[in-house]
This record gives structure tokens, C-alpha cells and sequence, in this order.
């Protein structure tokens, strides 16, 4: 099993509306391709985790390159799992607001609150997982 973690800019941005609606497209598609994993949305940012077979995931990370939906995508980490993090999703999903903002930084007193809780998740890798997996918990 493989996962990898990523984020990117949305240069238009979406609305909740088109969120939803492309949801229901990435979640078929990654229920064909036995893909799992998670979206986090913020104010034009995306960070996501994938989780499958690696030549499946990959695959998929290729066309979310070529897909102009996404800018600056950066890829945080990628690697071996021994159980996937999120069996129940073919894509959960978390529309960050102010109150996912106060959970996520809970007990981190550095956070800078002008920085995007994206930018404050990427910029501590550890947290990345960390932070999905306590969302995860939420739904």
C-alpha cells in the first residue's frame, strides 16, 4: 500500500457548489481505481492524501499535474503504509473554516494566524497525517 500527501492552488478557486459536484466525480473514479483518501479545501488551497496500489496512486498524482485546476502543487510526502488511514472514503472531504482552524492548531501556540492552516500543516510535515487522520475522526 502506498500513500502520498500533496497540495496546490486553486487559481480561480471553487465554490462549496462546484466542490461538491466534482466530489461526486473524483469519488467514483477513485472507488474504480481502489484509491482512498482525503481533500482539505481553504481559501483556494488543496491539500490531499491518497492511499492504494502505487502504480494506481501515481498514475492518478499525473493527471492532477495536468489538470488546470491545481498550481503550485507540491508534493509533501509520498511512501510505503501498512494500512490505509482512510477504507471508509473513496475521498472524505473537509471544507477548513474557523472552527477546523482552532482544532488543527490546538496546542501549537507558533501558528501564526496569518498564515493559511495549509501553509502551517505543510510546513510541519509530521503534522500532515496527523492533522487528516484527526479530521478523519470528526466525520
Amino acid at each position: 500500500m502506498f500513500e502520498l500527501l500533496y497540495t496546490s492552488i486553486s487559481p480561480a478557486g471553487l465554490s462549496e457548489v462546484e466542490l461538491m459536484r466534482m466530489l461526486k466525480q473524483w469519488r467514483l473514479k477513485n472507488q474504480a481505481l481502489d484509491i482512498t483518501g482525503m481533500l482539505l479545501y481553504h481559501d483556494r488551497e488543496i491539500m490531499q492524501i491518497l492511499e492504494g496500489e502505487e502504480d494506481k496512486v501515481k498514475a492518478l498524482f499525473q493527471t492532477i499535474l495536468l489538470d488546470n485546476r491545481h498550481r503550485n502543487i507540491e508534493v509533501i510526502y509520498e511512501g510505503n503504509i501498512k494500512d490505509r488511514a482512510f477504507s471508509e472514503w473513496s475521498m472524505a472531504f473537509k471544507l477548513i473554516d474557523e472552527n477546523i482552524i482552532k482544532i488543527i492548531s490546538a496546542g501549537y501556540e507558533e501558528f501564526n494566524l496569518k498564515m493559511s492552516p495549509i501553509t502551517m500543516i505543510k510546513e510541519s510535515p509530521n503534522r500532515g497525517k496527523k492533522t487528516f487522520l484527526t479530521l478523519r475522526d470528526m466525520l
